[in-house]
């Protein structure tokens, strides 16, 4: 469905932006890990619109965070001052699910996909729920400023360069939390898919279905499954991740 909001507020976020559009009720039923489609041009200029996963939803608001403006027409996103309109198309996909006695959530996550760990925080602090956060990235500055989290979720990081602490001791401190949750969600590249599917293994030589799930890291263009270019291999086949995902049980990834 298509649908028009309009931009109510800009705000500076570390290396990023956060876009907070006043929204209808049909854009509000976005769950933690479902996706929107932005027209980000005039016209048809970039062609395709650009898939967001909303960090937050308030009573009459969705927030958004940009955080790289490397693509055109993100860049073009960045540039809208409040009172713009934007044409968005969803809520579109499959998002996370918690339990009622899932009440210890650990999210692992590379920075510039962390937007739907986000809004899943959210969520599970609004019934009561304890948090972990587990969030790598290149350098400290494109890390999340610690201000901007609650101050009852415990936040650890790690950068590539050291900067914010080492990925070792990121992983490490993957296999000692892990025991301790009741649900994993993750998103970030294949690669660091693939490590954490490792240490789920290494911890928990049980693992029950629905304890870990992630975001496909792949391209969600059109939101129809007619472009087939976010196929996911579930090791049972090849899904559509923009209609059965994009967010999957993280056993069944084949990364």
């Amino acid at each position: 469905m298509t649908l028009t909001a309009v931009l109510t507020e800009r705000t500076e976020l570390g290396q990023g932006l956060l876009l907070r559009v006043q929204a209808r009720p049909e854009l509000l039923a976005c769950r933690p890990g479902q996706f929107l489609l932005l027209r980000c041009g005039p016209d048809w200029t970039p062609y395709l619109r650009r898939a967001l996963f909303p960090v937050d939803a308030g009573h009459d608001s969705l927030v958004f965070w940009i955080d790289s403006l490397a693509d055109e027409g993100i860049a073009w996103l960045s540039r809208r001052r409040v009172g713009d309109v934007l044409d968005l198309i969803g809520p579109l996909g499959k998002g996370f699910a918690l339990q009622a006695q899932q009440r210890r959530l650990l999210l692992v996550g590379q920075a510039a996909q962390v937007a739907p760990l986000l809004a899943l925080m959210q969520v599970q602090l609004s019934r009561q729920g304890s948090v972990v956060l587990l969030l790598q990235a290149p350098t400290a500055a494109a890390l999340l400023p610690p201000g901007a989290l609650p101050p009852s979720v415990e936040y650890y990081t790690a950068t590539d360069d050291g900067s914010a602490g080492s990925a070792d001791a990121l992983d490490s401190l993957l296999g000692e939390v892990t025991p301790w949750a009741d649900a994993l969600a993750a998103a970030g590249s294949p690669a660091f898919l693939r490590q954490v599917q490792r240490r789920i293994a290494a911890t928990r030589p049980e693992p029950y279905r629905g304890f870990a799930q992630a975001v496909a890291p792949v391209p969600l263009p059109c939101g129809s499954g007619a472009c087939l270019a976010c196929l996911v291999d579930t090791g049972r086949g090849h899904h559509r991740a923009c209609q059965r995902g994009p967010v999957f049980d993280l056993a069944e990834l084949v990364l």
